[in-house]
């Protein structure tokens, strides 16, 4: 499913405990990985050289520690914009998946995503796995959320019915063949302006087609191999619907696209998409749409 790997690696205390973790991929099909580390120069004219050579060693500690656990590993370090240097990396060795990580501090702490993170996930032409590290001091040892029997415990798959949506359908429908335990899968309602804007019955006339929709999926999952799904319809805003699931839910894994067709156009990465990665405390695999 996801054979050739691209690894963003910042070369934090936070990436080598994802590395250190990373052969859980192979549950997902992993072969090969591409660990990259990105140099932007656009301050730094001049430094380039220095700047290599500086990352090198750390680089090639954590392509032993991969190659340790058994995967084939190419090593990259381009310079250039974060964004379009990772999907140069990805178009060029056919990647399927680029994993970005985070890690506590000022990423997560103060509630908003790090520059280098946003700028991938913004513009990805491939489906990015943002994971999350939490260090219970710098330096230290803290805990990666790659287990592959982790991952595929419990998938909440939120959806408007888009394109993009059943792309990321598709995807969970594969994991289904990897050994996925559970989907939930999420729609919602949100009625800008209020039921007076729209015709009388109009509500009861989408959520009952939302309802049909939802079963239709259920019934996809079901037949893709996943023991257990459940539909769920929530008549209030997206994000709120997607965090008190979260707050509710044992959830492992968040699969959604990144755009979608709600009525307010998305402007950064899709509101929605946005706001779940930025406070999602689990693993969140964006689908990105095949035009991108």
């Amino acid at each position: 499913m996801f054979e050739k790997i691209v690894l963003a690696t910042d070369l934090s205390p936070a990436w080598n405990e994802i590395v250190a973790c990373a052969g859980e991929l192979k549950a997902l099909g992993c072969k090969q990985v591409i660990l990259t580390h990105v140099i932007s120069v656009k301050f730094m004219a001049g430094m380039e050289g220095i700047l290599q050579s500086t990352a090198r060693p750390k680089l090639e500690a954590q392509q032993q520690e991969l190659e340790a656990q058994g995967l084939h590993v190419t090593v990259e370090i381009p310079m250039g914009l974060p964004a379009d240097s990772l999907n140069d990396i990805a178009c060029r060795y056919g990647a399927d998946l680029i994993v970005v990580g985070s890690h506590g501090q000022s990423l997560w702490r103060e509630g908003v995503l790090g520059c280098f993170t946003c700028a991938v996930l913004h513009n990805a032409r491939y489906p990015v796995l943002l994971i999350k590290v939490k260090l219970q001091k710098p330096g230290l040892p803290g805990s990666c959320q790659i287990s592959s029997a982790r991952l595929l415990g419990h998938v909440l798959l939120p959806t408007d019915f888009s394109a993009i949506s059943r792309r990321a359908l598709e995807y969970v429908e594969r994991l289904g063949a990897k050994g996925l335990s559970q989907v939930t899968v999420l729609n919602t309602l949100d009625v800008p302006g209020g039921e007076d804007v729209y015709p009388p019955g109009y509500q009861e006339i989408a959520e009952g087609a939302a309802r049909d929709l939802l079963a239709q999926w259920k019934q996809r999952l079901l037949e893709a191999g996943v023991p257990s799904v459940n539909d769920r319809f929530d008549p209030g805003h997206p994000l709120t619907a997607i965090l008190r699931v979260l707050e509710s839910q044992d959830i492992s894994l968040i699969v959604m696209g990144t755009q979608g067709k709600g009525f307010i156009k998305e402007i950064f990465l899709g509101s929605v998409a946005h706001n779940v990665s930025r406070l999602a405390t689990c693993p969140v695999l964006l689908i990105p749409p095949v035009s991108r």
